[in-house]
């Protein structure tokens, strides 16, 4: 049985959940050839602020402004989770991690939820995944074509033995020198491959970080293999409508970019952000600053010049991804969005990588440009949630909505996507959008936090210890935790009712 005759025989009855999907969608939508190709730029862990084009020239971003020239970008775009796998499976489904139960790094997607993938195929779109989506599994969950990073391993052949040595020195986790066992940088791409010991183990050489430029050559690392496979596939591909995801590590770990971008970041020149006044912090984020001050602050400044590097090294990747879609043709004919799964504390309240719901952990760059049909060069102002991207690509495609969340019945799964299309604002970027944004974090630890953040206040609230409230109107940087304020019990308790 083929996979579209099996889909049209699950689910919901004799009649099909698809075909009632279809319904009406030829009406709506334009034929296979006059559909727009849509290709997501993803990295990660990209601090949002962090591009030219949002007013910072601290890493100068011509290729990511090169999109947002021709497009919108959503100035405060929050993700979903501050955690790379939580983020990719929400973004991917549609759902929040409370409701597909991926919310830890280790955590796998479970086979049996639907996927833009698998909402583009069922309308006539070729889909492609090509780099880190951090599935810890050998599920594609919908995506027919997959270059994944053992794909870029095999390229590499011996030099992988580079990279190896990079992971056991990234400066935040030194204990990869035991296993190299780092699915969040990919090695291996799937989750618990090795029984026991690593091969790596006494395999490896650590740098001691006396410098972050990579003994790879540019043209060696991930990304730029990601850059390259994404052009192949859209010139292999180029007459026919495709999903396409073009999917980064840099700027994350491991903090090596290539020699030449690592020397536009010398260490000696780094300075460590102030930590400030931490008083009003819940006890916990009191904890992780201590934890993370208590590090070599030579190793502090050797991470965030591997930061910046990785970050100016991706851009260019970036660049040669959009120029390819340039030279073929398919830019006026394609939606192109760029964005990241999370942010990057870098040093804000003493704190460094995610696991937090401060604005640098959960804010996310987010561009949407698709010349034919929306506006250029606008910058939205309106809370979004990036997860939304799954039905706004949809209705900008022209499909039908996505109507179920599962392959097969699942018990206890919402029969709707928890995220809501913003398709609105990216053709009216002026629009005020909607009254808030939510994330959630460490939901199975004893103490589960939920964000809600309104246009002026953010309220955290942290299960079974003290919550946090930030007024971003006079506090934008979250120095002053107002929750005990009685100047804000109203904002308080509004927010409360709000978020749940």
């Amino acid at each position: 049985m083929k996979r579209r005759e099996f889909l049209k025989t699950v689910g919901t009855g004799s009649a099909g959940w698809l075909a009632a999907e279809n319904s009406g969608a030829a009406d709506r939508a334009e034929s296979p050839k006059e559909r727009p190709n849509v290709l997501i730029v993803m990295s990660d862990q990209h601090r949002a602020e962090l591009m030219t084009c949002a007013g910072n020239d601290l890493v100068p971003t011509p290729g990511i402004d090169r999109i947002a020239a021709r497009g919108v970008r959503f100035d405060r775009a929050y993700c979903p989770y501050p955690v790379c796998v939580a983020s990719r499976m929400a973004l991917l489904t549609g759902l929040y991690a409370h409701t597909t139960g991926a919310d830890t790094n280790t955590d796998r997607l479970d086979w049996r939820y639907r996927t833009i993938a698998h909402h583009f195929a069922d309308h006539g779109y070729l889909t492609g995944l090509i780099g880190k989506m951090h599935f810890n599994d050998a599920h594609k969950h919908g995506f027919e074509y997959y270059l994944s990073i053992n794909d870029w391993l095999m390229y590499l052949g011996p030099k992988v033995q580079h990279y190896a040595n990079e992971i056991a020195s990234h400066p935040h986790t030194m204990h990869f020198t035991r296993t190299v066992d780092d699915s969040g940088a990919g090695f291996p791409d799937i989750e618990g491959l090795w029984e026991g010991p690593s091969p790596w183990v006494g395999n490896v050489t650590r740098s001691g970080f006396r410098t972050v430029g990579s003994k790879l050559e540019p043209e060696d690392h991930l990304d730029m293999f990601v850059a390259r496979e994404t052009v192949k596939f859209m010139r292999r591909y180029r007459d026919q409508p495709f999903l396409l995801f073009a999917s980064f590590m840099k700027p994350h770990t491991p903090f090596f970019p290539p020699r030449e971008f690592a020397e536009k970041y010398p260490i000696e020149t780094m300075t460590l952000r102030p930590v400030g006044d931490t008083s009003t912090y819940p006890k916990h984020i009191q904890q992780r600053i201590r934890n993370h001050q208590a590090r070599d602050p030579r190793l502090m400044r050797a991470g965030r010049a591997g930061y910046l590097g990785n970050l100016a090294f991706l851009d260019t990747c970036v660049d040669y991804v959009y120029r390819g879609l340039q030279e073929l043709g398919l830019d006026d004919n394609t939606i192109v969005v760029y964005t990241s799964d999370h942010g990057e504390m870098d040093g804000d309240h003493g704190l460094y990588q995610k696991f937090c719901l401060f604005e640098s952990a959960v804010r996310v760059p987010l561009i949407v440009s698709y010349p034919k049909r929306l506006p250029q060069d606008k910058v939205s102002r309106a809370l979004t949630e990036y997860f939304g991207l799954y039905p706004t690509l949809a209705e900008l495609a022209g499909l039908p909505a996505p109507q179920r969340t599962t392959l097969v019945d699942m018990p206890n799964v919402p029969a709707r996507l928890d995220a809501r299309s913003f398709a609105d604002l990216v053709r009216n970027p002026d629009a005020k959008g909607p009254p808030a944004a939510f994330a959630e974090f460490a939901l199975r630890s004893t103490m589960p936090r939920y964000m809600i953040r309104t246009d002026r206040h953010k309220l955290i609230f942290n299960h079974g210890a003290m919550h946090e409230l930030y007024d971003h109107q006079r506090d934008p940087g979250e120095y002053a935790n107002r929750i005990d304020d009685p100047d804000y019990r109203f904002a308080r308790r509004e927010l409360q009712e709000q978020l749940f």
